[in-house]
């Protein structure tokens, strides 16, 4: 990817990306959120641990 002629990353437009559009709080309910999913009876983290 170029902007402005200096060709950027993925890694750092990425990371630049989140930090700016992406706070802490919005990144830790996020994670709250996903580890609460359910998949059948177990959750995410169960299942992940189960297999």
């Amino acid at each position: 990817m170029r902007a402005g002629g200096v060709v950027i990353l993925w890694e750092v437009f990425k990371w630049e990306f989140l930090r700016k559009y992406f706070s802490a709080d919005v990144k830790n309910k996020k994670m709250v959120e996903f580890m609460e999913l359910k998949q059948g009876n177990l959750s995410v983290a169960e299942y992940s641990a189960k297999f």
